[in-house]
């Protein structure tokens, strides 16, 4: 089942006259694939010039009323304030921000008063095995801990659209548990109406590999603006 059927008979979210928007939209495919699904207007927003230049040729192509803005997602302009009826926040968001107060706050003042927020994340828990641990040299020395913020450095990267590693040269990433989440999530005025854990994820390591269904992978949570 891809998303946009989780979207339209999980969920069922009403697009339709929507004004919506994706936080950390990379290159604008999901925000305009959401679009197609009834929405007046999208706005994206990431902070890389070249997602950016790449999102604003895919909705010329697509035709559809988006636009895109390369900004830091904690610096968005007050112009977009209560603005969205929607905002969707994707995999591999959330672990960038040391603060998910900040990074909540800005997301609540987003949106219109009763707007809903999706988001679509990986588990904290996947994060436990991202500093060098092998289930096969059983080094568990290397665990990530659940209860230590950070930063982490990522030693190393992967382009998902060419499929070539990288190594960059400074990348850090930071623990966020669930309750961390949910709470700052409400403490923006924001509530939650439905969280769900999945054993499925578009991304993967070693040790979900091993121990498939085992593990929760990623999870759903949706909330409305107070």
């Amino acid at each position: 089942m891809n998303e946009l059927t989780k979207f339209e008979k999980e969920i069922k979210i009403n697009f339709n006259d929507k004004t919506i928007s994706q936080i950390q939209c990379n290159n604008g495919r999901e925000m305009l694939s959401l679009m197609r699904l009834g929405a007046k207007e999208g706005i994206g927003f990431d902070i890389s010039d070249d997602a950016i230049s790449e999102a604003e040729k895919l909705a010329d192509i697509a035709k559809l009323n988006a636009k895109f803005v390369r900004t830091n997602i904690l610096e968005i302009d007050n112009q977009y304030d209560n603005r969205f009826d929607f905002i969707y926040i994707s995999e591999g968001s959330l672990q960038w921000f040391p603060d998910l107060k900040d990074y909540f706050n800005v997301v609540s003042r987003l949106l219109k008063k009763g707007g809903q927020i999706f988001i679509s994340e990986l588990h904290p828990f996947f994060y436990i095995f991202q500093n060098g641990f092998d289930f096969k040299k059983q080094n568990f020395d290397d665990i990530t801990s659940y209860f230590e913020k950070g930063p982490y450095n990522l030693k190393s990267g992967l382009d998902y659209v060419g499929g070539v590693t990288y190594e960059p040269s400074e990348c850090f990433w930071f623990m966020h548990k669930i309750s961390d989440i949910i709470n700052a999530i409400i403490n923006a005025g924001i509530e939650v109406q439905e969280f769900e854990e999945y054993s499925e994820g578009n991304m993967d390591s070693e040790a979900f590999k091993l121990l498939s269904n085992t593990f929760p992978r990623s999870y759903i949570l949706i909330g409305s603006k107070k």
